[in-house]
């Protein structure tokens, strides 16, 4: 006589009601240094002098570096795009002024992003303006 022995397994499966987590909530544990402006790479020094940014994504504002200033300011994200506003900084007069000015400049021009792996690369329309790396 042979015996067919039928086990049924029972799966109960939880459903979560937690809203879809915005892409910046993973940017906020992250210093963004500027790694590319306009299609050149930017010289690191590894030290705090490099222009970067931090993100408070519940707040979705941004503290950061210029380069010699400290800066913030508030941004707003919608699916892939994202602009920055009200843009603050402290006004030291630094050897290197001139490359905070023009990533100052391009970050306001930013309407768009897309991230691969620890890059965020910071657009107007197509056109990559920034990249950001995650350290």
């Amino acid at each position: 006589m042979m015996r067919t022995l039928c086990i049924l397994f029972v799966v109960m499966v939880s459903v979560s009601c937690s809203p879809k987590l915005s892409p910046d909530a993973a940017w906020a544990r992250q210093r963004w240094v500027v790694t590319e402006m306009k299609g050149i790479p930017v010289q690191l020094s590894g030290g705090r002098r490099d222009a970067f940014i931090r993100f408070e994504h519940v707040e979705k504002r941004f503290t950061g570096n210029g380069g010699c200033n400290q800066l913030n300011g508030s941004y707003a994200l919608n699916k892939k795009n994202i602009k920055f506003g009200q843009v603050v900084s402290t006004k030291m007069n630094c050897e290197d002024i001139a490359f905070e000015s023009t990533f100052l400049d391009l970050l306001n021009k930013v309407d768009k992003f897309e991230q691969k792996g620890n890059d965020l690369y910071l657009k107007r329309k197509k056109e990559v303006l920034l990249v950001l790396s995650a350290r």
